[in-house]
């Protein structure tokens, strides 16, 4: 297997506020190679976008902080960078596709100004080539009326036609590595497809590697090649996206696997995972899941789990040494 394009070794990120330090993500450990698509899933409050901050390295003006570990992109220690070398990787080698498309995109700015922008701020290309490449994007991400809506200012358009031209400008300069944090929520089922099957044809023809951030364990099934479940700063479970669907370990995995609609089932009911995430000054001592597991017993309150063998966080899984 070649070497990971993106390492993340032990990765702490702790946010100051009102004189106190809170952790958001602790120890985080994750490695993305050429051409691979990894899932980051679990629920909201659970880290996911705050681990794609954090490597994108910008929480620069916030009260957040890595404050443990490195990011290595390409061996490079992403922590050790100048702001020079950070501004050339994002968009060229690094780019990422944020949640929020009305507050990444400048509202005073028309469409086309903002993509040429960003595309020639990376590429050596004219400004007439630089504009059919952007029409041209508009077009891959399903965009109608594509030199049109180059005209147009972003309050002109939809909720998901901004996030299609965020994704358009995300992957204009064929990164490579791409970071996607919920880049189908605001999109219908019919556009979200076509968006899948963009990103999965520029992993195939340009060999990107794609972090995917996302709640809906479909679009993880559908899209990657191994998962990551996150729980309260914490990756829980790992493995395969065959390995995480047939034969779940950890119990919170469990909790939402088993929360998704079965077509053809009778059940009245869903099942659902009982409370909430913690906030992260209210994270129990122990296992963070203790206060939310069907399984808790005494030792979980008492001392956290390591992640066993890098893939499942649970003290069961020591007890039993098989699935739950």
């Amino acid at each position: 297997m070649s070497n990971p394009i993106l390492s993340i070794n032990q990765m702490y990120t702790s946010f100051h506020v009102d004189g106190e330090t809170i952790p958001a993500v602790e120890g985080i450990d994750l490695s993305l190679y050429p051409g691979e698509i990894v899932g980051l899933v679990g629920e909201s409050g659970s880290g996911k976008s705050v681990t794609s901050l954090s490597v994108m390295q910008l929480l620069e003006g916030t009260p957040g902080k890595v404050t443990g570990g490195d990011i290595l992109f390409e061996n490079q220690n992403l922590l050790e960078m100048t702001d020079r070398e950070k501004r050339k990787l994002r968009g060229n080698d690094i780019s990422m596709i944020f949640q929020e498309p009305m507050t990444s995109l400048n509202p005073v700015i028309k469409i086309g100004k903002q993509l040429v922008e960003a595309i020639r701020e990376h590429q050596s290309i004219s400004k007439r080539g630089a504009e059919k490449h952007a029409v041209y994007m508009l077009d891959q991400v399903g965009i109608p009326r594509a030199e049109e809506i180059m005209k147009e200012y972003p309050h002109q358009l939809s909720g998901g036609m901004r996030q299609r031209v965020m994704i358009a400008m995300a992957m204009s300069c064929d990164p490579k590595l791409l970071i996607a944090d919920e880049p189908t929520t605001a999109l219908d089922v019919t556009i979200q497809a076509q968006i899948l099957d963009v990103m999965r044809n520029m992993r195939d023809e340009h060999h990107t590697a794609i972090l995917f951030i996302t709640h809906d364990l479909g679009v993880i099934a559908e899209m990657c090649d191994r998962v990551a479940v996150m729980y309260a700063g914490r990756i829980v479970e790992q493995g395969t996206v065959y390995e995480i669907f047939e034969n779940p370990k950890h119990p919170y995995t469990k909790g939402l696997l088993g929360s998704i609609p079965k077509i053809g089932s009778r059940a009245e009911r869903l099942d659902s995972i009982k409370g909430q995430v913690p906030t992260a000054e209210d994270r129990p001592k122990g296992c963070k899941f203790a206060n939310r597991c069907p399984f808790v017993y005494k030792h979980c309150w008492e001392e956290e789990p390591p992640l066993f063998d890098g893939e499942n966080r649970c003290w069961l899984h020591e007890q039993k040494g098989e699935s739950l």
